[in-house]
Order: C-alpha cells, then structure tokens, then sequence
C-alpha cells in the first residue's frame, strides 16, 4: 500500500503541480466562455442580459458536440499522454522497477480521474463565477435556454434544485470525458505518439457518436455525459446507471492496460 500511495503521489505531482496545468484549467473556463458569444458581447457592450441564466448556459455546452470535442482535448493533455513521455525519455524501465506494473497502471488511472476531474472543475467554476457577475444562476422568469427537455431531471428540475443539478450533471459529464482519456491512454500502448493521443479521446467521441447514432438511444455515447433520459424509472436510477456505465468503462480499460503492458514486458519492450 505505500508503495501504491508513493506512486500516485509522484504522477499527481507530476499532473497538478506545474505551469502548464493551471494554463490548461483557464483554457477550459475560455472554450465554456466562447461557446457563448451572444453573452460575451452583451457582456461588455452593456446589451440587455434578460433570459440568460447560468442553468441554461451549461445545459448548452454539454449538450453540444464542438465546445465537448474541445474540452476533450484540452483534458486529455493533462495526462493521458503520461505513458509516451516516459517512454521516449526512458525513464519507464526505471518507474516500474519501483512501482511494478500494476501499481503503475492504478496509480495513472487514478491520477488521469483526479487531475482531469480538478482540471475541468475549476475551469468551469471560473467560468461560472465571470458570468455570475452579470447574470443569475436562476431565471426567474421566460429562460432563453430552455430545460424542459431534459427527461431525465424530472424530480431534480434545474430551476428547483440548482446546485445539486449543476453539480450532478458537472460530474456525469467529466466521467464521460474522463473515459474518453482512459481509453486514449490505453492507445497510448500502441501508437506512443504524444500528440495522437492528446487528440485521440476526440477522435474517439466523434467516431463512437456517429456510429452509435446508428443504434437506440441507450447506444448513443454522448447520452451517457448529459441528463438525456435512457431507460424508464426514476431520475436517479437513469443518473447510477451512467456513473456505473462510465466507472465500468474506465475498470475495463485499465484491465485492458494492465494486461497490455504485461505483454510488452514479457515481449523485453521495457
């Protein structure tokens, strides 16, 4: 066990405490500011903000695609391109004589959850916090952005219960993106090319999107990092069946990861 703490405490250092992470939380609150220049404009021009409120607004961003797709590689930058750096740098022979494989494999999983989740937490908040300056958290009256169609929050209504909303559906809609970056880090096996695989969990939201738009909506991949209705039943059972899909998602890849790197050991790649 301290040898599992020792590791995840090296690769969240190694994460979080640099410049770059806090560059790449103020691009997550820039691409959630930019997916809404109608607001930025009446912002800074003194136009009417009538109709707006921050409910509205963060339904618009996880509900489409271009402002999802660059979040993804944003929070894929912080680390799942971890396994390539260390590969290239040849230090990876050194980490796993002092870590073994699957305290290796544990230890980035954890720190890709933690230090994405922090990342795009805090970029969000300082988002939040700009437009609260000239807009609600709650329209009161006609919202521009409208939310009856979201089926699922049907005992959670946005315009009732606006903090646990915010903060139940900011967290499905990590998971989902944290699962695309698992996933990229699984690849990372394969193709260690560091920017492929920064760029890889959007490459794979978009290919999974268009085929599962083939499929029922229970296939559709971008439902299960929004509040779309799924199945029938009560808003929390729809809510614990997505966190499990995406925790189960994520296990599944790290297994796939424990078990591929077991194999390029014994193929003497490292």
């Amino acid at each position: 066990m301290k040898r599992l703490i020792k590791t995840v405490t090296f690769d969240l250092h190694k994460s979080m405490f640099r410049k770059t992470y806090l560059f790449q939380c103020v691009l997550i609150a820039c691409v959630c500011m930019i997916s809404q220049v109608d607001i930025l404009r009446n912002m800074y021009m003194g136009f009417s903000m009538q109709g707006y409120d921050l409910i509205g607004v963060y339904n618009f961003i996880i509900h489409y695609d271009r402002f999802k797709i660059l979040l993804l590689v944003i929070v894929a930058s912080v680390y799942s391109g971890s396994f390539c750096r260390e590969y290239h740098s040849n230090s990876l022979r050194y980490i796993l004589q002092r870590s073994g494989i699957k305290f290796y494999v544990l230890s980035k999983y954890i720190s890709i959850l933690v230090s994405g989740l922090a990342a795009y937490i805090a970029g969000l908040i300082c988002a939040l916090m700009i437009w609260r300056t000239k807009i609600p958290f709650v329209e009161p009256g006609m919202a521009f952005f409208g939310t009856d169609q979201y089926f699922s929050f049907e005992s959670l209504t946005p315009r009732e219960h606006p903090f646990l909303w915010l903060t139940a559906t900011a967290v499905l809609s990590a998971l989902s993106m944290l699962l695309l970056c698992c996933a990229g880090f699984y690849i990372s096996l394969y193709l260690k090319d560091i920017f492929i695989i920064i760029c890889m969990p959007a490459v794979l939201y978009f290919c999974f999107t268009g085929l599962s738009s083939l499929f029922p909506e229970l296939f559709f991949l971008p439902s299960y990092g929004n509040n779309v209705a799924l199945i029938s039943g009560h808003m929390w059972v729809n809510y614990g069946y997505k966190v499990c899909v995406n925790l189960c998602g994520i296990a599944a890849f790290g297994i796939l990861s424990y078990k591929k790197m077991k194999g390029m050991q014994n193929e003497g790649a490292f």
